[in-house]
């Protein structure tokens, strides 16, 4: 009886142990669940990405779009100060016409200091201000040191001439100006 008790305990066992390549209901179920997982991260994964090559899109664009935009307002600042200057080169062709056709060395004289008052004028409609450097103290943010002048009658590395003047757009020095400045002899 012993012997019968195992055999049956034997093909007890077969039935619940898969035969090679065979799988359990419980295996089969635990698979199509990590299946499902897997594409359910698939697709997460496919629309982060279109997520991303569309943010990426819109940056670049938005970049064009800015630099264009940059562009165009340089232009137009350009185009401004253009246009308040052509009535100056329009003098100053003006004068050189009265000079070639025999108009007194006074009276050319005097149009072109008329100009130079136009274009210091259009200057200053620009916040554009000559800098005041004779006299001051040397200031490498302000000056460009060409030379040195030996002298007892101004401080040592104080701006005695102004070869070239500096200019100043606001508060931002657009020109340096050239300048000698005082040396103890």
């Amino acid at each position: 009886m012993a012997k019968h008790s195992t055999d049956s305990e034997e093909r007890s066992r077969e039935q619940q142990t898969p035969a090679p390549g065979e799988t359990s209901g419980a295996e089969q179920t635990e698979a199509e669940a990590l299946r499902l997982q897997l594409q359910r991260a698939l697709d997460e994964r496919d629309v982060f990405r279109d997520q991303a090559l569309r943010t990426m899109a819109d940056f670049q664009n938005f970049r064009k779009r800015v630099q264009n935009e940059s562009s165009q307002v340089r232009q137009l600042a350009a185009q401004g100060v253009v246009s308040d200057l052509l009535p100056v080169l329009d003098n100053f062709e003006r004068t050189i016409s009265h000079l070639s056709a025999g108009s007194s060395i006074e009276s050319v004289i005097e149009g072109v200091r008329a100009v130079e008052r136009q274009l210091r004028s259009i200057l200053e409609l620009h916040n554009v201000r000559r800098m005041q450097s004779v006299g001051e103290p040397f200031d490498p943010e302000l000056h460009e040191a060409i030379g040195t002048v030996e002298t007892d009658e101004q401080e040592h590395e104080t701006v005695v001439e102004e070869v070239e003047p500096g200019y100043r757009m606001g508060d931002k020095v657009i020109r340096p100006a050239r300048v000698r400045i005082a040396k103890r002899p």
